[in-house]
């Protein structure tokens, strides 16, 4: 059955469950979205709407209707990058980061409403944070640590008090735990010069390890860093880790990145 047949009688939304959201999932995984077909329409899967919606040309309002139900009707399916093995649960903060990878900043004095909407986003969901990061109002500022901090939030977890500054991740997160090595999904922090780096791990080759974040050369993509560069990972405080331990993979668009 069609997306479209499946919302012919109301538009599926945020609270939606049932067989008509586990279809939406999967035509959004089959997008590259790779979140959870779980039957439950919750944030995750709206961010992943919304994201859809925006490449698609659609006012991004999270709600399937018939013009985004006709939309993913029309693409075909075709990831673009080569799937993990399935037995591999995705930790909740690292499908949000796919569902929002490719949003870029905007060249010049503009900037792009949608990153700046995700500061929005984490205050209405963690008021305690609007001091860390209602005052973010230019794309120009670096911006890692708000794309994990959207990722986290939107998955139920809540971030540092203070999440733009990168090496908050490791030296402020009260919510947070460090592994001892990197999983699926793990939050990466690095040093670097005038600051620091925050990113998610996709996995790893023998060249170096993969990681999927904000303001890596100005967007939201997934870059290669050197096994030899230090890192602490960290990870949510409550949530189960996954067993997969290191995870071998490939990204051929990956990039040696610009973290800023």
């Amino acid at each position: 059955m069609t997306i479209a047949a499946l919302v012919a009688r109301a538009p599926l939304r945020l609270g939606a469950k049932g067989d008509g959201v586990l279809a939406l999932q999967i035509a959004l995984r089959a997008q590259g979205a790779q979140l959870v077909a779980d039957k439950v329409f919750g944030p995750i899967t709206k961010t992943a709407v919304e994201q859809f919606q925006r490449t698609a040309g659609l006012k991004p309002d999270g709600i399937v209707g018939p013009l985004t139900a006709a939309a993913l009707d029309r693409v075909k399916a075709a990831p673009a990058e080569k799937p993990l093995a399935s037995s591999i649960k995705i930790a909740p903060q690292l499908s949000v980061m796919r569902a929002i990878t490719g949003t870029k900043e905007v060249a010049g004095k503009g900037n792009n409403p949608v990153i700046l909407g995700w500061a929005t986003e984490i205050v209405a969901r963690y008021p305690s944070l609007k001091a860390g990061v209602g005052w973010y109002v230019a794309d120009e500022t670096p911006w890692c640590g708000l794309a994990v901090a959207y990722a986290c939030a939107m998955a139920g977890q809540k971030p540092p008090e203070a999440p733009l500054w990168a090496l908050n991740w490791r030296d402020a997160w009260r919510d947070g735990v460090r592994l001892q090595g990197p999983t699926l999904g793990a939050i990466g922090v690095m040093s670097r010069s005038g600051g620091g780096h925050v990113t998610l791990y996709e996995g790893e080759d023998s060249a170096g390890w993969f990681g999927r974040g904000g303001n890596q050369s100005d967007q939201v993509n997934v870059a290669k860093f050197p096994h030899s560069r230090p890192v602490t990972w960290m990870w949510p405080k409550g949530l189960p880790v996954p067993n997969a331990g290191r995870v071998k993979t490939t990204f051929a668009a990956a990039m040696s990145v610009r973290e800023a």
